[in-house]
């Protein structure tokens, strides 16, 4: 019974490391898409945020300003940049709304200059304010 409850859990962690599931989503479907360039900055990150309604009803998300989405890097649970507490947004509530199988792709606010050590950083990109709901997560390395 052991061994099944450790490989049952060791299984969900590989699942989850991969992307394959990303729990906090719910119907959603999201992905968050880098560039396979050399990353020795924040500058150099190339990254697409996509959220999809995987819904039969419209989902609407409300912001209250005029930035809609962020991302969180970190290294080994180490924050290095949280984009949403250094973004210059403007001051004004914004939403979107999408249908059944509507999706809305962002493109990451990368333009931070910070040097990033060598080493296996995370990026989670979400909405502002549903940041616990609708993320995607990936890995990536700077050599």
């Amino acid at each position: 019974m052991k061994a099944t409850v450790t490989y049952i859990f060791c299984f969900s962690m590989l699942l989850i490391s991969c992307n394959v599931i990303n729990f906090g989503s719910g119907d959603l479907k999201t992905d968050l898409e880098l560039e396979e360039t050399e990353i020795t900055n924040v500058q150099d990150i190339e990254a697409t945020f996509s959220v999809r309604n995987k819904t039969d009803e419209t989902k609407e998300y409300s912001f209250s300003s005029g930035c809609q989405v962020s991302f969180l890097i970190t290294e080994n649970s180490t924050k290095i940049i949280k984009a949403e507490e250094k973004l210059i947004c403007t001051m004004a509530l914004t939403s979107f709304k999408l249908e059944k199988d509507e999706s809305k792709t962002f493109e990451l606010p990368t333009y931070f200059d910070i040097d990033l050590k060598p080493g296996t950083y995370s990026i989670k990109a979400y909405l502002i304010g549903y940041e616990d709901e609708v993320f995607a997560t990936k890995s990536f390395s700077v050599n």
